[in-house]
């Protein structure tokens, strides 16, 4: 087995080794134009006699923040070993290079893939339920002011979503200052800010709320706030994750329904070497 970085050359295999994952609609096919660029981060395959049969993308979303994406084995390949490679490869890769963190996502039901998680000593740093609601007529929720930076940023952190899909990273006082900025932040509270949350750029299916922080009743009533700003900027619907028990609650009692059963787990892993450990792989 040789691990490398994937090459144009390389796309008929890739196509090949996923043509049955997902029901032959497997999203890496439609990204292997921009991830054999390597401009986001490097896309590796690992080839067996000349044969691309297994691939992984790290993905650079933050300042020193490394996300593990696409991992594929063709099928007859599994089993082997292959995904394991591609994982320690791909963390080698990121300690070397200075990242400090490396993250990743998953379903709750990816059973083989908690293991691995754990194997690498990765730990699951949240379980994230999706909820959605039809856009409202209605009065939408306040906007943010821009001393409210600090108390969104402890509210609604210590992750933001990329709207794409599942991939998270860190957010910073920097993305709530400009999120701020764009009238993409909204929050609630009579004296002080109670909750708070920032949205994506909407389209006409849906607004991402993409970072989501507070509780009870001023939390509530901002998820509800957020139906009739869906309706203002002419979205069908309003769509978020929500990781701990106050943002379900106050979902629910919103009018916000789950699409299913499910929940995307986010595991992190710390690539800062610990005192006393030596250097970390590839650091020799």
């Amino acid at each position: 087995m040789v691990i490398r970085r994937a090459r144009p050359a390389d796309e008929r295999d890739v196509r090949a080794a996923v043509r049955t994952i997902w029901g032959g609609q497997d999203r890496v096919p439609a990204l292997f134009d921009r991830w054999v660029t390597h401009r986001t981060g490097p896309f590796f395959v690992a080839e067996v006699d000349g044969r691309v049969v297994a691939m992984g993308k790290l993905t650079v979303v933050g300042e020193r923040e490394a996300w593990l994406e696409g991992g594929r084995v063709a099928p007859r390949w599994r089993r082997k070993g292959l995904a394991t490679a591609l994982i320690a490869h791909r963390l080698a890769y990121a300690a070397k290079r200075g990242f400090t963190v490396a993250r990743f996502s998953t379903a709750s039901d990816n059973v083989p893939i908690h293991r691995a998680a754990r194997r690498f000593g990765f730990r699951r740093a949240r379980a994230y339920v999706r909820y959605e609601a039809r856009a409202v007529r209605g009065e939408p929720p306040g906007r943010a002011r821009p001393n409210d930076a600090r108390a969104i940023l402890r509210l609604a952190g210590p992750y933001v979503r990329i709207p794409a899909g599942w991939e998270w990273r860190a957010l910073t006082v920097s993305d709530v200052r400009l999120a701020i900025a764009r009238g993409h932040a909204f929050v609630a509270g009579e004296r002080a800010v109670r909750a708070a949350a920032i949205v994506g750029r909407a389209d006409e299916d849906s607004l991402p709320v993409i970072a989501l922080g507070g509780s009870g009743r001023e939390l509530r009533e901002l998820l509800a706030g957020l139906r009739g700003e869906a309706a203002r900027r002419g979205s069908n619907r309003v769509s978020l994750y929500a990781a701990d028990p106050a943002a379900r609650r106050a979902a629910a009692a919103a009018g916000y329904r789950r699409p299913w059963s499910g929940a995307a787990y986010l595991y992190e892993k710390s690539l800062r070497p610990r005192a006393g450990s030596g250097p970390s792989p590839g650091r020799r």
